[in-house]
């Protein structure tokens, strides 16, 4: 049996490393060893632009908005070196999402630079405008929890670590942990002159 699992895990990497073959044809600039793992979905790949080493595991949902509700966008989405983005992952952007070097994003997060306008009254939610697009940025080394929302103009300053099932709408500082909904901020952890950590309450929270 041992060596059935292992024939068929040999397998299923070579044949992602075919299909991660396939999809970066079409992207606006790949770096090396990249791998995608079946199936992820790219919308508009030419407004995609991926680093070195980077990681997509199965059914991520990268959507760079063109055209809404008769409206065109400029969506762009940039990861950077060595970013992991794990299960079921969704980005979505109408203008920018950048994720900088070293981010892991845990299953199931949703990052997204707009919503879906409600103010439109004569039509459902679903097929209105899209509400103005403001960038988002995640920070180097930093670290996405599952399930956690990060909303739109969201800066996640580098090393910090957002919280499984957080909703972020506001800015995390460089680092510092946000946790619940709507997040806020716990204790920051400054590196020393070593450049390890020490943790301070800062008593700061999201209003």
């Amino acid at each position: 049996m041992s060596l059935i699992l292992r024939l068929s895990k040999k397998l299923r990497y070579r044949a992602c490393k075919g299909y991660t073959w396939l999809l970066k044809g079409g992207l606006k600039s790949c770096g090396e060893r990249v791998y995608f793992e079946f199936p992820v979905r790219i919308e508009q790949p030419q407004s995609v632009s991926i680093g070195n080493d980077v990681v997509c595991y199965p059914r991520v949902w990268i959507n760079p908005v063109l055209a809404w509700a008769g409206i065109q966008y400029q969506g762009e989405v940039v990861l950077h070196d060595r970013v992991k983005i794990g299960y079921g992952v969704q980005i979505s952007a109408a203008g920018s999402i950048v994720i900088e070097e070293d981010v892991a994003i845990g299953a199931g997060a949703v990052i997204v630079d707009h919503i879906h306008d409600h103010r439109h009254l004569e039509m459902p939610i679903f097929n209105a405008p899209l509400s103005k697009p403001e960038p988002v940025r995640i920070g180097k080394g930093s670290f996405l929890g599952v399930y956690c929302f990060i909303g739109p103009g969201v800066q996640i300053g580098e090393h910090s670590v957002v919280a499984a099932n957080a909703v972020v709408t506001r800015n995390v500082p460089p680092y510092s942990t946000a946790i619940g909904n709507p997040a806020r901020i716990i204790p920051f952890h400054f590196p020393d002159e070593q450049g390890r950590a020490t943790d301070q309450n800062c008593g700061v929270g999201f209003g």
